[in-house]
């Protein structure tokens, strides 16, 4: 959730603006690649492992046609914003104490507990928030949904090792022209703009990381040396690695 500043995002509806309270869905399934932020930005994060987030996943994809019909962002009032603050600083807390020293196994386990119950009640409140009210009858069946869905939970995958559109064909074992078809048809944007897209969001979202050196970034993402991952970054930014970190978004 977004606490204050502004920042640029791209997701299968196309460009959204995310500003002060602003709750997002930020997976695979549903992906939100950022373009640039402002220099206030500042958000909250709590995680969840994908088993226990499939099943609200799988709600979201009943009776969708199209991927662009899924909004995976929302603005709340400030009562809502307020209760995901507090369950934030809930657990912060609790992470504090969980770091400190002299903690007995029962206790740690107690703190560990509390934890996690703060952190299911922040994902069951997003899920009321998010879920349709009426599901009867609808399922999910759309084939070109399927593929979409794989692609994308594949890319988040392998992303770093593998960046071409045949790749992901094979895995679907689709043609690569009729593949892009359907993602293109799906989404708005082709496998190869998504490949790209979510390449330099992960690798702007580690710029932004004080004092980690371009060359790590480039090793991070797969890249066989600085040089290809510093034009990569430019053709498709149009500034270098070094111009983004002195004041690119």
């Amino acid at each position: 959730m977004c606490t204050k500043g502004t920042a640029e995002r791209v997701t299968v509806k196309g460009k959204c603006l995310v500003e002060e309270g602003t709750l997002m869905i930020v997976s695979p399934v549903f992906p939100m690649i950022e373009m640039g932020r402002s220099d206030d930005y500042g958000s909250i994060v709590v995680t969840d492992s994908a088993d226990n987030l499939m099943p609200l996943m799988s709600q979201l994809l009943k009776g969708v046609e199209k991927v662009p019909d899924i909004t995976p962002y929302m603005k709340l009032i400030p009562e809502q914003a307020a209760f995901f603050c507090r369950c934030y600083d809930r657990i912060v807390e609790k992470q504090r104490l969980l770091d400190g020293d002299g903690l007995t196994t029962i206790r740690r386990g107690a703190l560990e507990s509390m934890q996690g119950l703060i952190r299911r009640e922040m994902i069951l409140e997003f899920a009321y928030l998010f879920l349709p009210s009426d599901t009867t009858g609808k399922t999910f069946s759309s084939r070109a949904l399927q593929v979409v869905a794989t692609f994308l939970l594949t890319l988040n995958r392998e992303y770093k090792t593998h960046r071409t559109v045949n790749h992901y064909a094979e895995r679907q074992g689709l043609t690569p022209r009729h593949f892009a078809d359907i993602v293109k048809r799906q989404t708005g944007f082709s496998p190869m703009e998504w490949i790209n897209m979510y390449t330099i969001s992960q690798a702007k979202q580690m710029l932004h990381i004080p004092g980690i050196q371009v060359k790590d970034v480039a090793d991070s993402l797969g890249f066989p040396e600085q040089f290809t991952f510093r034009k990569y970054f430019k053709t498709h930014t149009g500034m270098s690695p070094t111009e983004f970190r002195k004041g690119g978004r």
